[in-house]
């Protein structure tokens, strides 16, 4: 999907200046960018690297590999991203999902959702799932000027007179709601949820896993009970719709 390019101030005017944290930060500033498309991940790779006072941290492909990511950047020497971008519909975990799993542990970092529809479709879910806001991926300006807001601390507009929580925000409330259900699935059973998803059987599960099928049935049973619904063809559509596959 290729991305138009719109630069257009809020007013309609063409706008050549750069937006940019007003902090007086003098090393730039991390951020980290998930999306399945390829080329726009590539694209707002390569957009956000040219900024003033931005430099791109890391890069994911789906959700799973975001938090995937974002656990690793934890664990290593240099400063963790200060504000991550993640696209909305992915498949497998989407970008709702991927942000309650890190707003549910992250109390600090802003994530900024983008999508290729209309916003305010997933303004309600986004500020649901911890979110600090969500813009169009092809209104570059906005997404320049989004980032820069929240990475000054301040935080964006959902509609009039509503605004995105802040990270601190988000984190508390996530964590009176208590855990997201993938945070309380293991990886073997979000594993075989994912295969059964895709109408693999048992018997196949087992073979791709190297385990034996009863192993499978308690992963699928264990998941179920997770899950809060009564059998497997109930976790079936339950996992289908909250990773939106």
């Amino acid at each position: 999907m290729m991305m138009h390019v719109t630069t257009t101030t809020s007013n309609g005017t063409e706008n050549a200046s750069h937006s940019t944290p007003s902090s007086g930060r003098q090393t730039p500033f991390r951020i980290a960018i998930v999306d399945n498309d390829r080329l726009v991940l590539g694209l707002l790779a390569s957009f956000l690297d040219k900024q003033p006072h931005l430099t791109v941290d890391w890069t994911a492909n789906s959700g799973r590999s975001g938090i995937d990511a974002y656990h690793r950047s934890l664990c290593g020497t240099a400063p963790a991203a200060d504000l991550i971008v993640t696209d909305i519909a992915m498949h497998g975990m989407s970008g709702l999902e991927m942000c309650s799993m890190i707003r549910f542990e992250d109390d600090h970092t802003p994530i900024l959702g983008v999508t290729s529809y209309d916003p305010q479709m997933y303004a309600t879910e986004a500020l649901a799932a911890g979110m600090q806001g969500i813009v169009a991926k092809e209104d570059l300006e906005r997404l320049r000027e989004s980032i820069a807001t929240l990475l000054d601390g301040s935080r964006l507009p959902m509609r009039d007179g509503v605004f995105f929580d802040s990270p601190q925000q988000a984190f508390a409330r996530l964590q009176a709601d208590g855990k997201p259900a993938l945070l309380n699935l293991s990886e073997n059973e979000r594993t075989v949820m994912d295969y059964l998803s895709q109408g693999m059987l048992t018997p196949d599960i087992a073979m791709l896993m190297d385990v034996s099928p009863s192993t499978v049935k308690t992963y699928v049973s264990r998941a179920t009970r997770k899950l809060g619904v009564g059998n497997r063809r109930e976790a079936v559509a339950e996992w289908l719709r909250i990773t939106n596959l």
